[in-house]
């Protein structure tokens, strides 16, 4: 049986490096209101990069974090062609976070690791903001399976966040969360 490393490896090898996917539009929506704009981000779970390109064309210092290197080659040549610059580190978010210093934003999108629920305060700066959405319970397609699906409610309520802005509607869920 593959690893997570190697079936996200095989997944982004098939991927055209000269087009990225377009990024959530609640999730950039979110991200545009915050006030003040954030300076610095974390894109934890990046995948190839959509939302990290998006954040590094609105003049934020970026990183992006996943556990596929491949994935990440293709943040890094699309940044190149783009004349941005998002620094990468490939990091397995199921076996824990390394230290880093703490940032303004922190981006979580189409990936669930309850696990990192505690610890989302501790990559914020003061007054810092976590942005996570992805999929619920009564989403209608078959992927991502049941274990990969927050339960209703599930986000509410972070330790160390205050909710800000939070929806579950047609299967998707968007907390817009501060450190307190």
């Amino acid at each position: 049986m593959p690893t997570d490393r190697e079936r996200w490896d095989a997944r982004y090898a098939r991927e055209d490096p000269r087009s990225a996917r377009v990024p959530d539009g609640r999730v950039t929506a979110a991200i545009e209101a915050l006030q003040p704009q954030p300076l610095t981000a974390l894109d934890l779970a990046a995948g190839s990069g959509r939302h990290s390109l998006w954040l590094a064309t609105r003049g934020i210092v970026t990183e992006a974090w996943d556990v596929s290197p491949v994935a990440l080659d293709l943040i890094m040549a699309r940044a190149q062609v783009a004349g941005l610059t998002i620094a990468t580190q490939v990091v397995d978010l199921a076996g824990g976070l390394p230290t880093t210093a703490p940032r303004d934003l922190v981006l979580m999108v189409d990936y669930l690791e309850r696990g990192l629920f505690p610890h989302l305060c501790a990559l914020l700066q003061p007054k810092g903001v976590a942005v996570v959405c992805t999929f619920t319970d009564d989403f209608k397609g078959e992927h991502p399976s049941q274990r990969f699906r927050l339960r209703v409610g599930e986000l509410r309520g972070l330790p160390g966040l205050r909710t800000e802005h939070a929806t579950e509607h047609n299967g998707r869920a968007l907390l817009v969360a501060r450190r307190v």
